[in-house]
């Protein structure tokens, strides 16, 4: 009988592209500020935070894999 190991699938994105994501992120928030003006600007920064959660959890799996 075989074993299945489970893979985790990342996607193929290099550290230094996703800290360069992480920062561009980062910079366009502090330029919205902490809490947005509108309604767009709102929807814009819980955007940005769920896309740089994701890109940190992939640069700490990246970094894991790797080593």
């Amino acid at each position: 009988m075989q074993t299945v190991r489970k893979r985790t699938c990342l996607p193929n994105v290099s550290q230094s592209r996703l800290r360069e994501e992480i920062a561009i992120l980062e910079k366009r928030l502090a330029e919205i500020g902490p809490d947005g003006d509108c309604g767009y600007e709102k929807a814009l920064i819980r955007f940005f935070e769920q896309q740089l959660g994701q890109r940190r959890a992939l640069l700490w799996a990246n970094r894991v894999v790797t080593g």
